[in-house]
């Protein structure tokens, strides 16, 4: 069956955010004194906003009021995002091979009013037929519930959809999804992400998977 449509994941795949998260993760735990093992960031990445912070607030048991972790939180990632936050390299690029020959979709554990903040205030605008965030979905990534919602929505099947994603919650709620999964700059040797026919490690290398199966 032909492909009909490509759903980006956000963070790490349309815009260069993983290393601004980082950042920003790095500056509240250093606020409230916590030593974070190299192995536990790849559990934050393709989190909601929620389930990052019940995370954290559970396996650091931070004593703190939630209100305000959040708070703090929210600042330190805005205050990185304005210091230059924009579209991945080779991202537009590719955009212009797809735009008009296949539906869009973006799909990201990230909430409406963040991202319409990232649109109004960042060089980064919507130009997808369709959106899904965490806000349009009861059950996140890695539930496949947010990819089969925007089938639904582009009148596509699974099986005429790519998918490219970068997380490890991404990747699982992709593959769940039926879809045709690209594992776009992750770890392939982490036992904890699936294995997937398709990895590029830049849009050049998307372009290629796209052309031999689309």
């Amino acid at each position: 069956m032909a492909i009909r449509a490509v759903i980006f994941d956000f963070d790490g795949v349309v815009i260069n955010s993983e290393p601004l998260y980082l950042v920003a993760e790095q500056r509240l735990f250093d606020q409230y004194g916590i030593k974070v093992p190299d192995a536990d960031w790849k559990y934050f990445k393709g989190t909601t906003e929620g389930d990052f912070y019940q995370l954290i607030m559970a396996k650091y048991q931070i004593k703190t009021d939630a209100h305000k972790l959040i708070e703090d939180g929210r600042r330190y990632i805005k205050e990185e995002f304005n210091k230059g936050v924009d579209y991945l390299p080779g991202f537009l690029d590719f955009w212009q091979c797809i735009d008009g020959r296949y539906r869009t979709g973006l799909v990201t554990s990230t909430s409406a009013s963040f991202l319409e903040w990232v649109f109004r205030n960042t060089p980064v605008r919507n130009i997808f037929d369709l959106i899904i965030t965490a806000d349009d979905v009861r059950q996140a990534k890695p539930h496949p519930e947010p990819y089969l919602k925007a089938f639904e929505s582009l009148g596509v099947q699974p099986e005429e959809c790519v998918i490219i994603e970068d997380s490890m919650t991404g990747i699982q709620a992709a593959i769940a999804s039926g879809a045709v999964t690209i594992g776009f700059r992750c770890d392939r040797n982490d036992r904890d992400i699936p294995k997937l026919p398709f990895y590029a490690d830049n849009y050049t290398e998307i372009t290629n998977i796209l052309s031999k199966i689309g």
